[in-house]
């Protein structure tokens, strides 16, 4: 994993800047194609405790051209899974600002399919007398 550019530090460090405490990174893929959802910062508020920050009262835009492609590859190399293709999956990344650490929630998305044959209901066997006797299966 390479490590965070000069620029992607800085825009670490504005964010710590500006008091936040977190910010969360939500994302999601299946079906050959992941992509980044939403940046969700947070701060604390007058009553002390940790809480969003609307998306309109702040800009994460920077941030997000800066780590974007960091991103993507952090989760490409840590997920156990292939949250990309097939049914893919889904989660959030966290960057806490505070205790300067990464962490990931993640949930892969699965098809289970179950396969059973039946050859001894009632309706199969009367089916298949009809057939062995030669019965027309069309009724009128």
């Amino acid at each position: 994993m390479e490590n965070l550019t000069i620029r992607q530090k800085l825009e670490l460090k504005k964010l710590k800047d500006k008091n936040l405490t977190k910010i969360t990174v939500s994302y999601s893929g299946g079906g050959d194609d992941g992509c980044i959802d939403d940046y969700t910062a947070y701060h604390l508020n007058e009553k002390g405790e940790e809480d969003y920050i609307p998306y309109n009262e702040i800009n994460l835009d920077s941030f997000s051209d800066a780590m974007d492609d960091y991103i993507y590859s952090l989760l490409s190399n840590t997920i156990e899974w292939d949250w990309i293709n097939n049914s893919g999956g889904y989660g959030e990344l966290t960057i806490d600002l505070e205790k300067q650490s990464v962490s990931i929630n993640h949930n892969q998305n699965t098809v289970e399919e179950y396969y059973y044959t039946d050859e001894r209901s009632e309706s199969l066997k009367e089916i298949s007398e009809q057939i062995s006797n030669g019965t027309s299966l069309i009724t009128q």
